[in-house]
Order: structure tokens, then C-alpha cells, then sequence
């Protein structure tokens, strides 16, 4: 049923075949590819993107649940097309009188052997889908006649139990989603934040440039984790070439940057996986490593890019509420001009010189993610740069030390990746629920945490000129700094930065800050 969004008014009604069910729907941009034009372009040597023509479709992946089927074995991609009525041209344009009412189309259909588990936008108007146990690319072509119809094109991936979900992160304009900031961040479920390394932006897709896009995706299969597949136009073969080799039962997937990638699995909890793209050894290289796991309490069963709040430069907002910091995203990162180069390689901040008070590190988040679980909860999950994670880090250890749990349950044993036989401390993330809830403290308690940060000294990160991008020896496996030092080594850091000390009003401008991301 399609329904107005202001009314709530049936617009239309599908009806599907007996024993069919909905497995998947998604809103895609594909190209009407019209093969006579692509191969003349081919045959000179011209940009296949010429011979694309984007347009917008509803896809809908069923399945026919065949009491006696196991798993099902048939089923079908329907292409909706929704476009008002009297729109000059489809462009949005209503007639002169002004009168439109909104249909829905079917376009063409595809039949399929099994069920459509998933469907994602992919580059160059494509559309990636997964069936059963396989992952194939489809296309919208026609014949020269006008009429057009739903493709497999090339070869497919199958080496999977159950590919259960496929994301890339092709924007529906047929390129690759651009990254709000460059270098090493960290991510906050509104209970978590997890660290990521975003890629450097890559050239466009196409022949014209100095170097192609890899056109990535990544499979959630049901029993086997997360992969990472690429497909080669040249050769139309979507292949594998890096794996999750845990066996996580995956429910849902996300696809942050190009190298990291979030997943959810049926014990609750989430995890973090990064690509070693730079690797030497092509056994490193097809081995996707966990950098972050946590326990969440609830099954998620969806990933979406996006936030709950209005969007808007966290940049600019922290600097009108600072004055004396400067405006640019880049500058406000407070020194380093990228967050790997903060820690010396036995973990110690640098002093500052002349010992004045270094600038307490400001929110700034990458990627944006939403999460829904089974029991109804929607959450945030945000990127955020090194300084701002190490940050957020030191004060959740703080506030742990320092506040007595409810019921004395250890919050870091709640926390931790519990799957069957495979208990793993939390790393990778902070819980924001907990940090947040600085705020509700009173003032002495609030004295009594800062006091904590301060002693641990691991909320500072300065510039290191001997470190390099890469991950430095004084971080862990996530890249967020380690600040588990002892209590000699704190007392000599303490020392030696002098002034460089939080306030409360700096933790609570920072928590306050965080509050109004999601």
C-alpha cells in the first residue's frame, strides 16, 4: 500500500501472487542504458557515464514461501516507478491549473531463483542485489523499442551461506558519498562511539581522470561476518577480496568509509571491522581486522546513513560559542593538522610550551549513522575526530572510577562483546549514554570527575613531529590514544604540562556539545 505522507490517504495498492512476501524495498536512481549507445561510445574509446540516463525507481525484492521450500527458491524484483500525473516532464513541475495526483507504476518485473534478501544503490546507475546465497549486479537496458527491463549483467559473487544484506556507498547520483572529514575518527551510538579511519577522497568515476574509483560494497552473510567485494567493469565480475574470517551472526551492516565498516549480530552486540588496503602481504590484505567491539543489549536490524537532528556544521556552531577559535573545520582540530600525529609513541602528551593552557579539543564529528533494534530503539552513531574520541574516552573512565554503578554491576563487564564462548573487553567505542549523563551530576561530583581526567592525563593529544599518519605506538588497535598508563607516569605528565588542566565548564561545554549532534 502506498499511502500520502500528509493524508494518509491510499494513493495505490500492489497486489502481490500467492505465498509472496516483501523481503526488501529501496529507492534507487538507475541508469536507462541503451546497449546501441553504449557500444558505439565503447568503440571510440568515450565515457560510459554518456550513455546513462538516471532515473528514479522504487524496487521491491520478494520471495514465495512455499510451506514444503526450506529456504525459497524463487522470487521477484519489481521496478515501481512513483511520478505525479500532469508533471511536465517528470521534473516536478506541476501544470498550468496546478493539478497532479500521484501514481504508481510498475515499470518491469525480474524473476529471480530465490529471495531477495537486500537491494543497494551501486555506481553508474547500477543496482546491487542480494539472492540466497549469491550477490549480483542488475541493470535497467532496453532493446532500441522504448521497453525497458531489469538485467543481471556479468558475474556474481557466490560464496556465502546467506547474504542477508549488501550495502555500498555509491550516492544515488551514481558516485561515491563524499566524507565530511579527513583523517582518523570515532563514532558515538547516542550510547557509543567507535573509531574509524575515512579514506582520502578518490578520483570520479570514469575514463576521463588520472585513476578509476574502486567500486566497493560489502555482504552481511548470516553465519560468516562481513566481506568486502569489488566489482570490475572491464570484466563485469564482482569478486572477493577481503573477509571477516569471526564468525559473526551478522544482522545488519554498515558501510562507514571505503576501509571501515560497522555490523550488528544476534547477541547483541556491535562490531567494527577495518580493511588493510595498504598491506604488503596479500594475506594481511584479505583479512578485514576487528578495531572496535561492543555490547549495545539489543539486536539491530538496521543501519542507515543519517541523523535525527537538523544538519548543520558542528565547526561553526562550536566557534560561535568560543570566541577566540578560529572558524575553519581544519584549524579547529586544535594543532595537529591531522589527529594521528597527537601522541608520542610511549603515550605521554608533549607539554606545551611556555606552559601556558593548551585548548581544550572540540567536537567534531564524520559519518552519521542510525541504528534500529527489534525492540523499537533508534539510535545515533557518530564519527568523531581523535581528539574528541580520546577525549570522551578518558572522561567515560573517570566517571566509571568514580561513580558507584547501579546494583554494583561493573558497567565495563556490561559493555564488553559477549558472543557464546568469545568474551572481548569493549574497545573501539565510548558509551555516550554514560558520558551524558555528566550532566545530570552535581557540582561536587562533577569537581571529583574532572579531578579524574586531569590525574589520568589521557584526554590531551599534541603534536608529535617524529609520528607519522599511520597508527603510532602509543595508540591501540582503534587509534584512539591509550591513556592506561600508570600512576608514576600520570604524575609525571601532570607535572610537566603545568597549566594544561580541564575545568567543569570545559567537560560540560564538550557533553553539552555532543547532546546537540543527535
Amino acid at each position: 500500500r502506498f499511502l500520502d505522507d500528509t493524508t494518509f490517504d491510499d494513493i495505490e495498492r500492489i497486489d502481490l501472487e500467492p505465498y509472496e512476501m516483501i523481503l526488501s524495498m529501496v529507492n534507487v536512481n538507475l541508469s536507462f542504458a541503451d546497449p546501441s549507445i553504449a557500444s558505439s561510445s565503447d568503440s571510440v574509446g568515450g565515457d560510459e557515464s554518456s550513455s546513462l540516463h538516471l532515473k528514479p525507481y522504487l524496487l521491491v525484492g520478494t520471495a514465495y514461501a512455499i510451506p514444503d521450500e526450506d529456504e525459497p527458491t524463487r522470487g521477484r524484483i519489481l521496478v515501481l516507478s512513483c511520478l505525479n500525473e500532469g508533471v511536465d516532464g517528470g521534473s516536478g513541475t506541476a501544470d498550468v491549473g496546478g493539478n497532479s495526483s500521484r501514481t504508481v507504476r510498475q515499470v518491469t518485473e525480474l524473476q529471480v531463483r530465490g529471495g531477495v534478501y537486500s537491494m543497494c544503490q551501486f555506481f553508474q546507475g547500477k543496482v546491487l542485489v542480494s539472492i540466497n546465497s549469491k550477490t549480483q549486479m542488475c541493470q535497467l537496458t532496453h532493446d532500441g523499442t522504448g521497453v525497458p527491463s531489469l538485467n543481471i549483467i556479468g558475474i556474481g559473487h557466490h560464496g556465502h551461506i546467506l547474504s542477508l544484506a549488501v550495502k555500498s556507498r555509491a550516492s544515488r547520483n551514481g558516485s561515491v558519498l563524499p566524507m565530511q572529514i579527513e583523517g582518523p575518527s570515532e563514532m558515538s551510538p547516542t550510547n557509543a562511539i567507535m573509531h574509524e579511519t575515512p579514506t582520502k577522497k578518490k578520483v570520479q568515476i570514469g575514463k576521463g581522470g588520472g585513476g578509476e574509483q574502486e567500486q566497493l560494497a560489502i555482504v552481511g552473510d548470516l553465519m560468516r561476518s562481513i566481506s568486502l567485494v569489488q566489482y570490475y567493469p572491464q570484466h563485469q565480475t564482482l569478486e572477493e577480496i577481503a573477509r571477516d574470517f569471526n564468525a559473526n551472526w551478522t544482522t545488519a551492516i554498515e558501510m562507514l568509509t571505503d576501509d571501515v565498516y560497522l555490523g550488528a549480530e544476534n547477541w547483541n552486540n556491535l562490531f567494527v571491522v577495518r580493511r588493510n588496503a595498504k598491506a604488503q602481504s596479500e594475506e594481511v590484505r584479505c583479512r578485514l581486522d576487528t578495531v572496535g567491539e561492543y555490547h549495545l543489549g539489543e539486536m539491530v536490524n538496521k543501519f542507515m546513513g543519517g541523523s535525527l537532528v537538523m544538519p548543520h556544521s558542528s565547526s561553526s556552531s562550536s566557534s560561535s560559542r568560543r570566541g577566540g577559535a578560529s572558524s575553519s573545520g581544519i584549524a579547529r582540530r586544535g594543532g595537529p593538522t591531522s589527529p594521528m600525529k597527537g601522541v608520542t609513541g610511549d603515550g605521554k602528551s608533549k607539554a606545551s610550551s611556555g606552559g601556558s593552557r593548551t585548548r581544550r579539543p572540540t567536537v567534531t564529528i564524520g559519518s552519521q549513522t542510525l541504528f534500529a533494534t527489534v525492540d523499537g530503539t533508534i539510535g545515533s552513531i557518530l564519527g568523531l575526530d581523535m581528539r574528541t574520541a580520546v577525549f570522551f574516552t578518558t572522561l567515560e573512565k573517570a566517571m566509571e572510577k568514580t561513580i558507584p554503578p547501579v546494583g554494583d554491576l561493573s558497567h565495563r563487564e556490561f559493555r564488553a562483546f559477549d558472543a557464546e564462548k568469545r568474551v572481548h573487553p569493549s574497545h573501539g567505542f565510548v558509551d555516550g549514554d554514560l558520558v551524558e549523563t555528566f550532566l545530570d551530576l552535581d557540582r561536587p561530583t562533577m569537581e571529583t570527575v574532572v579531578r579524574a581526567m586531569n590525574h589520568d592525563g589521557g584526554w590531551e593529544i599534541q603534536e608529535h613531529h617524529g609520528t607519522s599518519g599511520g597508527v603510532s605506538g602509543g595508540t591501540d588497535e582503534t587509534g584512539v590514544a591509550d591513556s592506561r598508563r600508570g600512576d608514576d607516569d600520570d604524575e609525571a605528565n601532570m607535572s610537566a604540562t603545568g597549566d594544561n588542566i580541564l575545568t567543569v565548564e570545559d567537560v560540560l561545554a564538550m557533553v553539552e556539545e555532543m547532546t546537540m549532534l543527535h
